[in-house]
């Protein structure tokens, strides 16, 4: 009997573990490409989407011309950190070079900076 109360005891001891914590939250990563910005570019005037314009994503040893993802629409570069300025021309428009943009990532890919700029006709 005395064996018999030792060995609950001991059930006891070893179920009363510090093992109660949920597990950790596990970021799963899927396989899409993520681009570091999306940049929408319209018309002043008429607030329409412009085609045609080139977008070029540079940092201080890096340049990349964004691709025309849909009409007025360009993304890129794909899965790139740093720190970006960019510099939006279309013939016969004004030319914008913006400010400093940060792309950053969490666990799985870089996180997009989205922006939306219009640009005037000349």
């Amino acid at each position: 009997m005395k064996y018999l109360l030792v060995v609950c005891c001991l059930l006891m001891f070893v179920s009363c573990g510090d093992d109660d914590q949920p597990d950790p939250i596990v970021e799963i990563c899927t396989t899409e490409v993520v681009p570091s910005f999306r940049i929408t570019v319209r018309n002043t005037e008429d607030n329409s989407l412009l085609e045609g314009v080139s977008v070029v994503a540079k940092d201080q040893q890096f340049e990349a011309t964004l691709t025309e993802e849909s009409p007025g629409v360009y993304v890129g570069p794909d899965e790139r950190t740093g720190s970006y300025f960019l510099i939006i021309q279309k013939d016969n428009f004004q030319t914008i070079i913006t400010e400093t943009f940060m792309v950053e990532e969490d666990e799985c890919h870089v996180i997009t900076v989205a922006r939306s700029f219009t640009l005037q006709p000349l």
